[in-house]
């Protein structure tokens, strides 16, 4: 019996070592997903348990070997990618139970290889980063000299999330990361064409950003402003309207602040940061030192958001709200963190997909910038004396510029003042400046203007005919002939009708409000009149038909991108701007420039 017993005793555990050893409990590969940075490429083996692995880099190829796993027969074996960095995945069964990964890479990379663990509805990953140091170090190089320069007030945009991270979800399936982004492109577009200003993102496509490398942008930039731009979420879908959240080192002005601080600070671990759970490094010490006045100043900018927010929309809090999130924890920066609307609320949902509510809010926070960050008007130099040549007996009259205000008086007309006037749209009216009108008129700015009284204001000058034209141009050239000015080259004009806005005009035409604003030395809050001629870039249709009337063929130049470039660099060494670039070469918002890619340019 004793020897039965110990036989049998020995038959249970073999068979309970046999049960739990490692072969049985094996993982799968479920997904393998891919994101491209301008810095980086990450890769993304979703799996089903937690695995052991071993890599191996060799020949420009990247192995890596999972313990104790195995892939579906419907799984792809290739995955061609032709990312920056990386052309294409191989997966290959090898003996033993393994499963290896090979990725073939690119030139002058670096590889990083991490695991995550599962974490809300993310599973257990292997994550894989092809870093470019190359392009990361040129683009901290341009980022530190904007900072040396310091011609603008530098605001840095944060769209939140990206990449794995979508952030909230509402009903309609719409993420956090695509609607904050498209804001925030639009926030940066509409400070850019304001004088003074000069707007940065810290991801201008779906991949993620680590905390501290957001940080760092805006450091680098040596930035007056920062911006994080989210989208709120909660479990009620009553839940609605906008909030402004500034840092606080003692905790949470409310619940609600202490929830949304503790799960937008998860962002590192959900986006795939390697080391997500220690991003706070910001020295104590140094945060104590400039809290005061940082936080201060946060605050005080943060009411005057939720004062404009709440011209275009609801305002769930009425003061700022303060929680620890650790993507404002810049101590020499004023920060805030914005949540534009409810997304798990079905009508703010909506709202936030719409494009014009987005440039609405756009346009609060940009004049809350505005406001919080005043330019000072650059002054014009002064006028040097002008020198006038008389051919008259060949004797020679010289006239300072305060002679040739007697010489030639401008002329003036009346006009009578209506309801609503100001000096402002009188002058606009009349194409000529405020300062001018108070020179007529002997007036000073403060002064009232009276319903029916007269006002002198510049005569229109009269049109001058080809044959006058070119007399007064050989006078001047002192008897040599001389043909008539050309019109600015790369300019039409259009003229506005009833209904019109400056966006409507800028779609019609293939251009942005930036660059309408620019070239007709407009502001953005002027109105547009009925009549009124504004300055349009030249496009690709009218330059061919300019360039056919002056026996000229059309030309379309190309640009061969570099490492550290992006559209908005393009745009702006190529004097164009991002949509046109878009436009003809058929670029989508979400696509990424290669190294040594062809881009078609508009003709100039």
């Amino acid at each position: 019996m004793i020897r039965v017993y110990k036989i049998t005793f020995l038959f249970i555990m073999m068979s309970v070592i046999f049960h739990t050893h490692p072969v049985f409990a094996q993982s799968n590969i479920l997904n393998i997903r891919h994101w491209a940075a301008p810095d980086h490429t990450r890769v993304v083996i979703d799996v089903s348990d937690d695995v052991s692995y071993t890599v191996e880099e060799a020949d420009k190829k990247l192995f890596i070997d999972l313990k104790e796993t195995r892939v579906g027969e419907d799984f792809p074996h290739e995955f061609i990618l032709n990312k920056p960095g990386i052309d294409k995945i191989m997966i290959k069964p090898l003996p033993q139970g393994i499963i290896r990964i090979e990725l073939s890479l690119g030139e002058n990379v670096e590889t990083k290889v991490f695991k995550q663990k599962k974490y809300q509805d993310k599973p257990d990953r292997i994550v894989i980063d092809i870093e470019f140091p190359d392009v990361e170090k040129q683009e901290s190089k341009e980022r530190k000299e904007e900072k040396v320069l310091r011609k603008n007030k530098i605001i840095v945009i944060d769209p939140g999330h990206g990449g794995d991270d979508p952030g909230a979800v509402g009903k309609m399936k719409t993420q956090e990361k695509n609607v904050v982004l498209d804001i925030s492109r639009k926030l940066r577009d509409i400070l850019n064409s304001k004088e003074g200003y000069r707007a940065f993102l810290t991801r201008d496509g779906d991949y993620y950003v680590p905390f501290k490398k957001r940080l760092k942008i805006a450091r680098e930039y040596g930035a007056d402003l920062f911006l994080s731009i989210h989208a709120d979420a909660f479990r009620l879908r009553s839940a609605r309207g906008s909030s402004v959240y500034c840092l606080s080192l003692r905790g949470a002005s409310s619940e609600a602040a202490k929830l949304l601080a503790r799960n937008e600070n998860m962002a590192d671990i959900i986006g795939g940061s390697p080391n997500g759970e220690n991003s706070d490094e910001s020295d104590p010490i140094i945060l104590n030192m400039f809290q005061t006045n940082t936080i201060n100043s946060s605050r005080t900018f943060g009411g005057s958001v939720l004062r404009h927010l709440d011209r275009v929309t609801q305002v769930k809090f009425r003061k700022v709200q303060e929680a620890p999130f650790i993507v404002l924890k810049l101590p020499e920066i004023p920060s805030l963190l914005v949540e534009t609307a409810y997304i798990s609320n079905p009508k703010e949902e909506k709202l936030l997909r719409s494009g014009r509510f987005q440039t609405e809010i756009a346009n609060a926070i940009a004049a809350s910038v505005k406001e919080f960050l005043p330019v000072q008007p650059v002054r014009p130099p002064k006028t040097p004396k002008i020198v006038l040549t008389k051919k008259e007996d060949d004797k020679k009259s010289v006239y300072s510029s305060d002679d040739t205000d007697k010489i030639k008086a401008p002329q003036s007309t009346n006009y009578t003042i209506k309801r609503g006037d100001t000096l402002d749209i009188i002058a606009r009216k009349h194409n000529t400046k405020i300062s001018v009108l108070l020179k007529l008129n002997h007036m000073k700015l403060d002064d009232p203007l009276y319903f029916g009284r007269a006002l002198k204001v510049p005569a229109p000058e009269k049109e001058i005919s080809d044959e006058k034209r070119a007399v007064e141009l050989k006078v001047s050239n002192g008897g040599e002939k001389s043909p008539p000015p050309a019109p600015l080259p790369g300019t039409g004009v259009y003229m506005v009708k009833r209904g019109d806005t400056l966006d409507k005009i800028a779609k019609k035409n293939n251009t942005t409000i930036g660059v309408l604003l620019r070239l007709n030395k407009m502001k953005l809050q002027e109105p547009l009149y009925v009549g009124k001629k504004l300055k349009l870039p030249r496009t690709e249709a009218n330059a061919g038909e300019a360039e056919k009337a002056a026996g000229k063929k059309s030309k379309t130049y190309v640009y061969r991108v570099k490492k550290g470039d992006t559209l908005d660099k393009i745009a702006r060494r190529c004097n164009t701007s991002v949509s046109e670039l878009r436009r003809l070469n058929k670029i989508r918002r979400n696509d990424v420039l290669y190294v040594d890619q062809k881009l078609r340019l508009p003709p100039s």
